[in-house]
């Protein structure tokens, strides 16, 4: 893969043939998922981010195209909610391997899940604000993390209000506690080691293509 395609934002939509192939797949992958769900409610739900998220990239696209990286990074997280959306993160295929990695009783395909909110999407956050805000050094790296602790707490809130308001039937399920009191402290705190680890893995980059005359922003 041409590592100048993935970091370039200028092309338009209709030439960057990197990025339609990636809607491609991405779209071919949605549609299986969407295929008898665990709970259908429960995955119209679920799937009301990836909608959302969606809709912006393709509005904005226009006026402010990330690289293809960061599409890149952004449609592997939205296939891993995906694939959770299905089973209603649920008892996935993936569960019963993680069980015994883990040594662990709980279903924990969602905290892997929440781990890789931090850890994917920290450097789009990061390029966000790197071109909207012109920051470098330490808070271009300091910035995407507390974005997304707080992003990360945003959305238990809005979980908790359409369990209470939309689907108070389906709360437990919708929230995927499974009985432990900490879980929502816990899917934050490991989305912030995800993207600490990013920024740790960015600025190494940025360090070595220096030395290499490779000007990394």
């Amino acid at each position: 893969m041409n590592a100048a395609r993935l970091l370039d934002f200028t092309r338009p939509f209709n030439s960057n043939h990197m990025l339609q192939a990636l809607l491609a797949v991405y779209v071919v992958f949605w549609v299986l998922m969407a295929i008898e769900p665990y709970s259908r409610f429960n995955w119209f739900l679920e799937n009301l981010l990836i909608f959302a998220t969606i809709l912006v990239l393709a509005v904005t696209y226009r006026w402010f195209a990330f690289t293809n990286m960061t599409y890149l990074l952004i449609a592997v997280f939205l296939a891993m909610h995906t694939f959770g959306a299905n089973y209603s993160y649920h008892t996935t295929p993936l569960d019963s391997w993680i069980r015994v990695l883990f040594h662990t009783e709980r279903d924990g395909y969602d905290r892997i899940v929440h781990f890789s909110y931090g850890l994917l999407l920290a450097y789009p956050i990061r390029e966000l604000v790197v071109r909207t805000m012109g920051q470098k050094g330490f808070w271009a790296l300091a910035l995407p993390v507390v974005l997304v602790l707080a992003s990360g707490a945003l959305y238990e809130l809005i979980e908790m209000w359409v369990a209470l308001i939309v689907a108070p039937e389906i709360g437990t399920l919708f929230l995927g506690t499974q009985g432990d009191p900490w879980d929502t402290q816990h899917d934050m705190e490991l989305a912030m080691y995800g993207a600490i680890l990013t920024m740790l893995l960015t600025a190494a980059a940025a360090k070595i293509g220096r030395r290499h005359g490779f000007r990394h922003r």
